[in-house]
């Protein structure tokens, strides 16, 4: 039901719009990040260990919109990160009562070069003050291109990026850095 809340939210998107994941975890139905279960056997990376920490289960993340992806791109990117999020005990919100602890705020861009396409990636992560605490970047690498270097990302790829963010994440603040 879910997903169908989320195309129904994406339907209206153009490729040059930046995408919100919290209009797509949420459909706009308020229908809360934890109730998202994990997928059993998705073929993605293995779910890790629950982290009993006290900042971490203090938590409360905010996404602002991603820039760079086009919709197709950005939507299981965003999927996944709602589901890292759970798995990893942190609680995702849209504001309203509940106003975040971090404020993640994603850029990307696509580059096909050669035989590949490269995507680039670059998470700050910003306090409730609005001063960045943290960055996380990376890079990865798909063996296609396009003329539109996005159409060559699969799937998989966006969620590897959605794991590896949650994950740097939560390492970061396991650290005691957050």
């Amino acid at each position: 039901m879910c997903c169908l809340l989320a195309v129904a939210a994406l339907a209206g998107c153009s490729s040059t719009d930046a995408l919100d994941p919290n209009a797509v975890r949420a459909g706009r139905s308020g229908v809360p990040v934890n109730a998202l279960a994990p997928q059993e056997g998705n073929g993605n990376l293995p779910t890790p260990p629950q982290t009993a920490n006290l900042a971490q289960a203090d938590t409360r993340l905010a996404f602002a919109p991603v820039v760079g992806p086009t919709v197709a791109a950005a939507t299981p990117l965003a999927n996944r990160l709602s589901v890292r999020a759970a798995q990893r005990g942190l609680a995702i919100t849209g504001g309203g009562d509940t106003p975040a602890t971090h404020l993640l705020k994603g850029y990307f861009s696509a580059i096909s070069e050669d035989k590949e396409t490269i995507v680039i990636f670059v998470w700050d992560v910003v306090g409730p003050d609005g001063n960045r605490l943290h960055r996380i970047q990376g890079q990865e690498r798909v063996a296609s291109t396009a003329p539109d270097a996005w159409a060559a990302v699969p799937t998989a790829t966006m969620e590897t990026i959605a794991d590896r963010t949650i994950d740097e994440f939560s390492t970061w603040l396991g650290a005691g850095r957050g």
